[in-house]
């Protein structure tokens, strides 16, 4: 497992905190509402294919401290413009889940030549008022995070895991925080409007078992970019990652690799 490492992005001089591990073509995987749980079973398997960079956007995680500093969209694209100058690399494959699929979309979209191939996994970031979805603002404080699985209860054994309760709750509503800065009150991030100008070849997934992204919605992401084809992940929640690790992983392999839609087998999970 590697260690999370922490590099000064230039001009700004801004820390960027991130995982990054394997070989071959570069791929900047970018994470959810949740954040990372550290280098996670998907991280693993993309990193046998990819040199995979993984980093906490800013506001989330150990860059919590940072989220004065980013105010817009603007702010999140030029970070990550800034990161990838770092890094010396020129165009990266981008993996995006919830809100990282939002913020992998408009770099697709504003910073054309910086992304070779896409995959929005459950994208946030369009509102549909007669067809919300539920709110991941305002659940119980004792499980923020529960609506994001298919079922609540499996928030306890794959996100909270051996962690202390209190401190697992108080890095949720952390995370929720940050994500609220850019979706609360309503999850519209004007996204679609930019959507048109992906040139990239893009997948669109979403997870049979959503109940933060209403189906619709995967739809009309699919059908706003041109030429992107979409796929469903059955038996799966919004956080698919974490449920469905080895299925997400070769979603994203088999896009990139060889641009074909996989049909990977997912695995029967039950509440702890």
């Amino acid at each position: 497992m590697p260690d999370l490492q922490t590099i000064a992005t230039q001009p700004t001089g801004r820390e960027a905190h991130y995982y990054r591990a394997g070989s071959g073509a570069p791929l900047l995987y970018l994470h959810g509402v949740m954040g990372l749980t550290g280098w996670e079973d998907t991280l693993e398997t993309l990193s046998q294919s990819f040199d995979v960079i993984a980093p906490f956007h800013p506001g989330w995680g150990p860059a919590k401290d940072q989220l004065p500093e980013v105010s817009t969209t603007l702010d999140l694209l030029v970070h990550y413009d800034d990161l990838l100058e770092t890094f010396g690399l020129d165009q990266v494959n981008v993996a995006g889940l919830s809100v990282g699929a939002w913020i992998g979309a408009e770099l697709a979209a504003i910073l054309r030549r910086r992304v070779d191939k896409l995959v929005l996994i459950n994208p946030l970031g369009i509102w549909d008022e007669s067809n919300p979805g539920e709110d991941f603002f305002a659940q119980s404080p004792a499980a923020p995070m529960g609506v994001q699985f298919s079922d609540p209860g499996l928030r306890k054994e794959l996100l909270v895991g051996e962690r202390d309760g209190v401190e697992a709750m108080l890095q949720e509503a952390l995370d929720l925080r940050a994500a609220a800065k850019f979706l609360w009150p309503i999850p519209d991030a004007g996204v679609e409007a930019h959507l048109a100008r992906i040139g990239a070849p893009t997948l669109v997934v979403t997870s049979g078992g959503d109940r933060v992204l209403p189906a619709a919605l995967g739809e009309r992401w699919a059908s706003a970019i041109p030429n992107a084809q979409s796929t469903v992940l059955p038996e799966a929640g919004h956080a698919a990652q974490l449920e469905q690790p080895a299925a997400v992983a070769e979603l994203i392999r088999a896009w990139i690799a060889d641009g074909v839609v996989a049909t990977p087998e997912v695995r029967e999970l039950a509440p702890a």
